[in-house]
């Protein structure tokens, strides 16, 4: 029997659904690092199906048996509430932490506040004082107002207990009212996280960060000989970008200016800073020692040098290696 033929059969899962769904799971867990089991195995597996059917399982059956058609669409469905209830799970993780500083930032900034019972937008966040109406701009735009504040600084942080703190409170307050100002309104908290998760990725777990509708369709297609693998090499470029831009926030006017000649000519070099050659040489090797610690040793540090390159308006057939002398090619290492 079928999926679909022992739900409409039985009103609930069957060996044949509980099959399926265990596959589902299998699959979907290779998206979600932090959610796999500690221990592998299929017995691991399992308990995630059962969590997944203690909270959902109600629900999801009832939701098959009115809104599938077939076997194709019970996997569809499936698969759709299974990756939200994924997706769940992860957010109790960083984006929670995040969101719970935000909202302690909200209450404690006389600058801010949430919108009070009665008033149009309720549980919003707008400037203080302000009453412009519930607003929804382009994501984009608030992005550009997010990423527009510059010399942000990141504390130390040494504690393998506790979170490192996103950045200093200042920073997070400038932040936060050039967002809410460029709204011109109030904002729902989930968008205002969501703006700051994109400014600050390393803030989330590795799992967080949002598939891309590319990856996405990736993983839906049970044809890959292995989704998992097709999604990590398609967001290994995002990746690369978003440190690249929290890089290129860091970096002063002249170094932006400066990053693009780290292989040219002493005379370009000069003709970038406005100096003499000796002053320049100190200025090149300042630069080549502060890209070496922003981009350290990590693997994919050839992909970072390019995309921080093109930020700077650089060509990108030739980047600075991170340790210094060895002009690389994007993912030639």
């Amino acid at each position: 029997m079928t999926p679909y033929a022992e739900l409409h059969a039985n009103g609930q899962f069957g060996e044949a659904g509980y099959n399926l769904l265990f596959e589902l799971t299998r699959q979907e867990l290779r998206l979600f690092p932090s959610l796999q089991p500690a221990t592998g195995g299929d017995n691991a597996i399992w308990d995630v199906v059962g969590d997944f059917l203690v909270e959902r399982g109600r629900g999801v059956s009832t939701m098959l048996l009115t809104s599938a058609s077939d076997d194709e669409s019970v996997g569809r469905l499936l698969r759709k509430s299974l990756r939200n209830w994924l997706i769940d799970r992860v957010r109790r993780t960083s984006r929670g932490a995040l969101r719970r500083r935000l909202t302690r930032l909200i209450s404690e900034d006389e600058r801010f506040e949430a919108v009070p019972e009665g008033q149009p937008g309720a549980g919003r966040w707008r400037l203080a004082g302000t009453a412009g109406p519930p607003t929804g701009p382009p994501f984009a735009t608030l992005r550009a107002a997010a990423w527009g504040i510059r010399d942000v600084r990141i504390p130390p942080w040494n504690s393998e207990e506790r979170r490192a703190p996103i950045a200093d409170e200042p920073s997070l307050q400038r932040i936060m009212f050039a967002v809410l100002t460029e709204a011109g309104g109030s904002l729902e908290p989930e968008t205002v996280v969501a703006v700051f998760a994109d400014r600050f990725p390393h803030a989330l777990d590795p799992a967080e960060v949002p598939l891309t509708n590319e990856a996405t369709e990736v993983a839906d297609g049970l044809e890959a000989s292995d989704p998992a693998q097709a999604v990590v090499d398609m967001e290994r470029d995002d990746d690369s970008a978003r440190c690249a831009e929290d890089i290129y926030a860091h970096l002063s006017a002249e170094e932006r200016r400066l990053l693009p000649q780290l292989h040219g000519t002493v005379r370009e070099q000069m003709r970038a800073t406005g100096l003499r050659k000796s002053q320049t040489y100190l200025h090149i090797k300042a630069l080549r020692e502060r890209l070496h610690a922003l981009l350290g040793d990590e693997e994919d540090r050839g992909m970072m040098a390019s995309e921080l390159l093109r930020l700077c308006g650089g060509p990108v057939d030739g980047v600075p290696d991170s340790r210094g002398d060895v002009p690389s090619l994007p993912g030639s290492r």
